[in-house]
């Protein structure tokens, strides 16, 4: 097997990663023009049969509604990049991860340039051993299998060895930092004032014109039309009649979300989002020291959470990402206060067993993510 069918497998795998409103920010490009590879790194980075990938944020899938939807998109990316990561991992691949914080070269500015992209991490991988395809089924199962669980969780309180094998660690720290701070709380107290908290501040998720706007141009509402990324309704709320999907496009047209500010319908489904917490035996808290936020730090930390988050799949439990809560500078401070006020929240979700599963993973093609910068004549 050619790099190039190893690189399509790896990828079918990572683009399964969770991101902000299913918009899949990211982008691979495979870089086998010699020359650009001896500007971007030393020749010992990409030995013989090496193979140098940049892995960026596409700029036409970045969200541009909230500034803090950018430090979203590096976290996206970093849970792309341990997917793939893992999955070159399984097929016999050793990689090593380059950052590019530091790195502003001409070079470099010419690819992201040339490919549309804002480069992340260079990541060089090169063949090691046998592929492991016991590995690679299982890590191909598990995320064919995980969702994001918006509905009622069970009732029960994970145990500590449960919550222990969900924090464990499998990968390179290399990749995935070790700046993430993962609190798991389970008093019914701090998942009350939570709840409260989600009560207060969800609205912004609709009555904000800009961000809902850009979120509702990820709703799609006929299931016969077929999406490569957002959502379709029923896999948000449930199965509906088509009269009633019909009823909920209009509700939920931006310009009439404005309007129904009036009669309060966005704190109303606050309220909804709210009692799903309140209902919730534990949350996620996820953290990084501070609030200066290098795009290394991101990524690794996204890195982090797809490895706890492919643990939860395989303890039978689910995340549902409550995002506006980190979003808006105001909505964060109250949260972070609650959780002790000295570390930046970058995620924060309801945890808990699946009771049952439902919806699509739309999921955009390889040929759109990957791209070639070739070799040179």
């Amino acid at each position: 097997m050619d790099f190039v069918e190893n690189l399509l497998q790896a990828v079918d795998i990572a683009r399964q990663a969770p991101s902000s409103h299913n918009c899949q920010p990211w982008k691979l490009v495979h870089i086998e023009d010699r020359r650009m590879r001896a500007q971007l790194l030393p020749a010992y980075a990409w030995p013989e049969h090496g193979q140098l990938l940049l892995l960026g944020i596409d700029r036409k899938r970045t969200l541009r509604a909230l500034p803090s939807l950018t430090l979203e998109m590096q976290l996206s990316c970093g849970m792309f990049l341990g997917l793939l990561s893992a999955a070159f991992d399984a097929l016999g691949f050793h990689c090593n991860w380059h950052w590019l914080d530091m790195l502003d070269t001409q070079a470099l500015q010419s690819l992201e340039q040339g490919h549309g992209c804002r480069g992340l991490v260079l990541l060089a991988v090169q063949p090691q051993r046998v592929p492991d395809a016991t590995a690679f089924a299982g890590l191909q199962d598990s995320v064919r299998q995980r969702r994001t669980h918006r509905a009622p969780f069970a009732e029960s309180s994970c145990s500590d060895m449960v919550l222990a094998q969900l924090l464990e660690r499998h990968w390179p720290e290399q990749l995935t930092g070790d700046q993430l701070h993962i609190r798991v709380e389970r008093s019914p107290a701090f998942i009350a004032r939570a709840a409260a908290l989600v009560r207060q501040f969800a609205a912004l998720d609709f009555s904000s014109y800009r961000a809902w706007k850009e979120t509702y141009r990820y709703l799609h509402f006929d299931p016969r039309k077929p999406a490569e990324d957002g959502f379709y309704l029923h896999s948000l709320m449930g199965p509906m009649s088509p009269l009633r999907t019909r009823i909920m496009q209009c509700v939920l047209a931006p310009e009439v979300m404005q309007v129904l500010r009036i009669v309060r319908v966005p704190h109303n489904m606050a309220a909804q989002l709210a009692a799903l917490v309140k209902d919730s035996a534990q949350l996620l808290l996820c953290s990084l020291p501070s609030d200066d936020l290098a795009s290394t730090v991101m990524v690794q930390a996204g890195a982090r959470l797809m490895e706890v988050w492919l643990n939860a799949q395989r303890l039978g439990l689910a995340l549902h990402p409550l995002s506006v809560m980190l979003q808006h500078d105001r909505a964060r401070g109250q949260l972070q206060r609650l959780a002790g006020g000295d570390r930046r929240m970058v995620f924060f979700a309801r945890l808990g067993a699946i009771r049952q599963r439902h919806g699509e993973c739309l999921r955009r093609p390889l040929a759109a993510i990957i791209e070639t910068h070739g070799e040179t004549v």
